[in-house]
């Protein structure tokens, strides 16, 4: 990970959250995600707005809404649609990095070369020269594994 190429390919869809949800469809950008906030149909989008970046395989990421809303000692506005470039930037950056993070977490584990110390005793008890029970030999004969076969009179018959 490491350009904005990368995170259109890590993330779908955005989607921005006010009090009321007024924004249910998924947006292409974070960019639309911002703008639905700041626009006039948002519902006290700087007390409770939101956006979420939805990944391809089903996670998510919240964006934090520091980059987005200024909070002062008594106040919390909504930064203006002047300074959404600088915003773009900034959470260009945070996401690179947390995408980074998210799939260096997710790298694929290696598989142990050595047996579970359980999995060693419950072999150790195991004879492979033993007879295979009749339930056993029943099963591999069986040609349709997993079904039932009924018999018409052993099926339940309504009474008129």
């Amino acid at each position: 990970m490491g350009t904005t190429k990368d995170i259109g390919q890590a993330i779908f869809a955005y989607r921005a959250f006010d009090l009321r949800d007024h924004f249910p469809q998924p947006l292409e950008t974070f960019r639309e995600a911002l703008e639905c906030l700041q626009s006039d149909v948002a519902y006290m989008a700087a007390m409770s707005g939101e956006i979420i970046a939805y990944l391809r395989g089903g996670g998510s990421i919240k964006i934090p809404d520091d980059f987005f809303i200024y909070r002062s000692d008594n106040s919390i506005d909504l930064l203006g649609k002047e300074e959404n470039d600088a915003i773009w930037l900034a959470v260009e950056a945070w996401l690179l990095e947390r995408l980074a993070q998210i799939s260096a977490d997710l790298s694929p584990p290696e598989p142990s070369r050595l047996r579970p110390y359980k999995l060693e005793l419950l072999l150790d008890q195991c004879d492979a020269n033993a007879d295979e029970t009749d339930d056993v030999c029943a099963w591999r004969d069986l040609t349709e594994v997993g079904r039932e076969q009924l018999d018409e009179c052993a099926a339940p018959k309504k009474l008129l």
